[in-house]
């Protein structure tokens, strides 16, 4: 799987945590995950991703906050990386992995 970033070595970043200045406490937001290409939609009821809408419902364009549906939330780029080589998605696939942060995003190919 091939991960490229457009931030230099040095800065990028990991793992989605964000620290709260004013109340001491930190919190978690999940990635932000999305094929690059149109057409892909993720089945919730599979738990796979589909070329093909299928005028049902239960499906969703990107996964991302997905503990309420019944997946788990994905929290560092090693996790996203495991997760995209489960799904059954064809080879050379492009998956866009963005953090809460402006500009922090990974685009990774399977």
């Amino acid at each position: 799987m091939k991960v490229t970033s457009k931030k230099p070595k040095g800065q990028r970043i990991f793992k989605s945590v964000v620290f709260q200045l004013k109340s001491g406490y930190k919190t978690k937001r999940p990635f932000h995950i999305e094929p690059v290409e149109n057409g892909w939609w993720f089945c919730l009821e599979k738990g796979q991703w589909e070329k093909e809408y299928n005028g049902k419902g239960n499906m969703s364009s990107s996964y991302y906050a997905m503990i309420h549906d019944g997946f788990n939330n994905v929290y560092s780029l090693k996790a996203v990386k495991r997760l995209i080589a489960k799904w059954e998605v064809p080879k050379g696939t492009k998956f866009r992995a963005s953090l809460p942060f402006v500009g922090y995003d990974f685009f990774l190919t399977k």
